[in-house]
């Protein structure tokens, strides 16, 4: 009689497995995953100015009175003293609406077993479309051509892109120069300027060169303002999704490889400004206003953001555009 050996049937893995007891990995509640722009330009470029009306004229005073010498300023006894006038013009503008919404929906709300609150997720998300469509306006109003007094494009060995040859020191003392005297502007030269103008700007040779003896090689927005006798120099470098909904992504650059040179200081009376960005104030929209409100029929709280803008060169004489600093 032969011998039987027994076959058993060896496994693996225990049964049943994590995974079988635990179908759906969990959420973590202390970690998600976000993209949004670290910084936008507009309200920098174009300081917020509050208005109590969605409407309104702006005052310039002629230039040419403030300037000019006038005849007759010497007096003889018992004469008449000579009598001045200056004129003035005015500009328009109107703030136009803007604003987005996003639903909440309660199914959804105690549903969600993500970490972050979905309420506080639609605030910052419809804010920060906002702000994306200010900046796009902004970029369209400061950046585009024949904006300012002065607009010159570089080409060539001008473009700061040639170490071997361009001088941006001298290119921004060339702008402030103008302004000074088409405006009388001698301080808050303030430059704005596109993130590829900025790559180059801060390994320019000449750059580097103020600082070589002193400072480690490692140029930041206020050293280099400070080589070109700025009181400030702020990088655009807000980013957009260029494709259409559903296609694959795009990101380009909001602001392009162009610097302005702007007289930029807090709106006021007598106050210069090359350009302003107008907030109409309904209800406390300055310079945006968060609201929320209940669709019963749809279950839903709705969260919207709106505000009321308009981006607005007010005194072209103030600002100096360079474009294509880069080949």
């Amino acid at each position: 009689m032969g011998i039987v050996t027994k076959r058993y049937q060896r496994y693996q893995f225990a049964q049943p497995t994590s995974r079988d007891v635990r179908p759906v990995d969990p959420v973590l509640t202390d970690l998600s995953i976000g993209f949004r722009n670290d910084r936008f330009l507009w309200d920098k470029i174009a300081p917020v100015k509050e208005t109590p009306l969605q409407t309104g004229t702006i005052p310039t005073y002629t230039r040419d009175f403030w300037f000019r010498r006038q005849e007759g300023a010497e007096r003889a006894p018992e004469s008449p003293y000579t009598r001045v006038g200056y004129g003035v013009s005015t500009a328009t503008y109107t703030a136009i609406e803007y604003g987005f919404e996003k639903l909440v929906d309660d199914v959804v709300r105690s549903a969600s077993q993500l970490p972050d609150n979905l309420d506080a997720l639609a605030t910052a998300f419809v804010t920060n479309l906002l702000q994306l469509e200010l900046e796009k306006l902004a970029a369209a109003e400061f950046f585009a051509a024949s904006k300012w007094g002065t607009d010159t494009t570089l080409s060539g060995v001008n473009q700061w892109s040639d170490f071997a040859n361009s001088d941006p020191i001298k290119d921004v003392d060339t702008a402030k120069r103008t302004i000074r005297r088409a405006t009388g502007a001698t301080n808050m030269f303030k430059g704005f300027i596109g993130a590829l103008g900025w790559e180059k700007l801060k390994e320019h040779p000449l750059i580097l060169d103020k600082y070589k003896h002193t400072q480690v090689g490692v140029m930041t927005e206020a050293l280099v303002a400070g080589v070109l006798g700025l009181d400030e120099l702020v990088v655009g470098d807000s980013v957009e999704n260029t494709a259409k909904e559903g296609a694959t992504y795009i990101g380009a650059d909001i602001w392009t490889d162009n610097i302005i040179i702007a007289v930029t200081n807090n709106p006021g009376l007598m106050v210069p400004n090359g350009g302003v960005s107008f907030v109409w104030n309904e209800r406390g929209n300055v310079p945006w206003a968060v609201e929320s409100y209940r669709e019963e029929e749809k279950r839903s709280d709705v969260v919207r953001a709106f505000t009321h803008y308009v981006a607005k060169v007010v005194s072209s004489e103030h600002g100096y555009r360079y474009a294509d600093l880069v080949a």
